[in-house]
């Protein structure tokens, strides 16, 4: 774990520079644009949160809480802070920040390993499969269910 100050917190429109580098450096030809994410920042559904390490930028996560479900639609970390536990973090932010939502879903290309196991060790467990979801990759949807603290 890095030794640092870690803080998360809402996005602002001064990230979305930021968000849409990080987002083309690991998701490459699936890529969002900066209008993407621009656009979920004002949509009352969407939460995107930025992680930050001694004020630098390390990692944001945007998900849609709808009903009575949190929908994780993107998760990146800045490759040198990749293996210090930011994308738990961030992960651990959506479920600290649910109100009525029961669990967290997603998809996940089933040619990535590496996150699979990420989700897997925080929780999540397969639900089903999506033939053909991405452009040449199936994917597995799974879930997280979210247990609230009375």
């Amino acid at each position: 774990m890095l030794n640092k100050n870690i803080l998360i917190r809402k996005a602002h429109y001064q990230d979305i520079a930021d968000i849409g580098a990080l987002d083309a450096l690991v998701f490459h030809e699936n890529a969002w644009s900066t209008e993407n994410f621009t656009r979920e920042l004002s949509l009352h559904f969407s939460r995107l949160f930025v992680a930050g390490i001694d004020k630098q930028f390390a990692g944001f996560i945007l998900a849609w809480y709808i009903a009575d479900e949190i929908q994780l639609l993107r998760i990146a970390v800045v490759p040198q802070f990749q293996r210090h536990k930011i994308g738990t973090m961030l992960v651990q932010h959506l479920i600290n920040h649910a109100d009525n939502q029961k669990k967290i879903v997603l998809e996940v290309a089933d040619t990535n390993s590496s996150a699979i196991n990420f989700y897997t060790s925080l929780g999540f467990y397969s639900v089903g499969f999506r033939k053909d979801y991405y452009r040449f990759d199936n994917a597995i949807l799974m879930e997280k269910i979210i247990h609230h603290e009375n």
